[in-house]
């Protein structure tokens, strides 16, 4: 079901750039003020083909990305590879925890052939951006990030021990080590695709990437009176890994709510305590430790109203169909997301689901403590904490061919920009 194949990455030359100084985070995650932090960096640094600043920004990336081939600051790979990919980091709690999985391109599938598994809703703005970019330079710069399950850990058999050679590039970005590997052996590539063939793919980040690969197919597709199906647009490059890998791990994503004209939280907790069993705790860490003694239906909060933490947990599971009457599908009516935007955000602070979907009430953070501090200078009414959204439900979720709210999952960490780039035209 699922095609993969092998790919001549264009990456950078190591022997003309220094790749810590080159390389970013994913376009949708950095700040005006990173932006010229990474302009500043390096004349090389990929920020500046994946978020330009210049005022016509898809000319200039396309510009950039031709000048820097000719220049040779960026090569293309001799042999179609896949590339395996290992980052190492630290959780939380100080573990050290190794993410594995590898790139190659993926044949775009439409949602509706249960090939390829959504699990997020996107936004038409997003989309709209990374098209231009598409058509400016025929290229995709960043990895859409996908899992499949493996429990018997056949694929990684194959790829694990190309990890014992010395990788291409070996390079620390923001606390996390990545090394990349090629593997060009025909042999070990098509046992790859061999297994990955019968399986699902779920996206588990970039979503918006993939249905932008999508909609450029077809507009090449209809410009090409001798289009085959096998040409380079009707891939997208992909980052995959394993649903059963130990390193798969999901942080949780805090809400942030500002701007509401009416907001008294000490009536907000009142209203809460009809439904749910809501404890005060002195500090910021025991908050967060008492969230993670309940599986489901538990938040955390701090308002404006008091220099207390909250934790609000639902007093019976039988009360959900009651605060959550929309017309939704148990997968998705199970999140603790969905509790929190469609009962809490909506109906009792009176975000609407399009200020939701449009963040003018409401913006995403994966730092408690950056959401305290906004609480407490003022500059937003009331931070709500989440525990991780589980990998059973994302599953569930998109095997069931619906999506969750946007921001249900932040899988960390995120994969770096500036690692391979891919031509989408010969």
């Amino acid at each position: 079901m699922a095609t993969i194949k092998a790919f001549r990455a264009i990456r950078y030359n190591q022997s003309k750039v220094k790749i810590s100084t080159v390389v970013a985070p994913p376009y949708d995650v950095i700040t005006p003020e990173q932006q010229n932090g990474y302009y500043a960096k390096d004349p090389f640094n990929v920020v500046r083909l994946i978020l330009g600043k210049e005022e016509d920004r898809y000319g200039a990336s396309a510009k950039a990305y031709t000048e820097w081939q000719q220049q040779e600051i960026l090569k293309r790979d001799e042999k179609p590879s896949i590339y395996p990919l290992v980052q190492t980091f630290k959780t939380t709690e100080g573990k050290t925890i190794q993410r594995k999985g590898f790139i190659a391109l993926c044949h775009l599938e439409e949602f509706e052939k249960k090939i390829v598994l959504p699990h997020e809703k996107t936004l038409s703005k997003a989309k709209e951006d990374r098209f231009k970019l598409f058509k400016a330079t025929k290229s995709n710069f960043s990895q859409v990030f996908s899992l499949y399950s493996d429990p018997e850990k056949k694929i990684d058999a194959s790829i694990n021990p190309s990890h014992a050679s010395a990788p291409i590039i070996d390079v620390e970005f923001e606390n996390v080590r990545n090394q990349l590997w090629a593997i060009s052996d025909s042999k070990v590539i098509e046992k790859v695709a061999a297994e990955l063939e019968p399986k699902q793919v779920l996206i588990a980040d970039g979503h918006h990437r993939y249905e932008t690969g999508l909609a450029y197919r077809d507009l090449m597709r209809s410009q090409n009176p001798n289009h085959t199906g096998r040409e380079l647009y009707n891939y997208i490059m992909m980052f995959f890994t394993n649903l059963d890998d130990e390193g798969l791990v999901i942080f949780p994503t805090h809400r942030v709510i500002h701007s509401l004209t009416k907001f008294d939280g000490q009536a907000l907790v009142g209203t809460l305590q009809e439904h749910f069993d809501v404890q005060l705790y002195p500090t910021p860490q025991m908050m967060m430790d008492a969230m993670k003694q309940h599986p489901e239906f538990v938040y955390g909060f701090v308002s404006n109203h008091s220099n207390k933490f909250f934790v609000a947990t639902l007093k019976n599971k039988s009360l959900l169909d009651t605060l959550v009457t929309d017309n939704l599908p148990q997968e998705v009516k199970g999140l603790d997301v969905v509790l929190l935007h469609n009962y809490i955000l909506r109906n009792l602070l009176g975000i609407s689901q399009e200020a939701q979907e449009k963040k003018l009430n409401i913006h995403y953070l994966q730092n408690v403590h950056e959401s305290v501090d906004e609480v407490a200078s003022g500059k937003s009414q009331i931070a709500f904490f989440v525990n991780p959204t589980k990998i059973e439900q994302v599953r569930a979720v998109a095997k069931s061919g619906n999506t969750m709210p946007q921001k249900s999952t932040f899988f960390y960490p995120k994969l770096i920009s500036g690692l391979v780039l891919n031509k989408m035209e010969e």
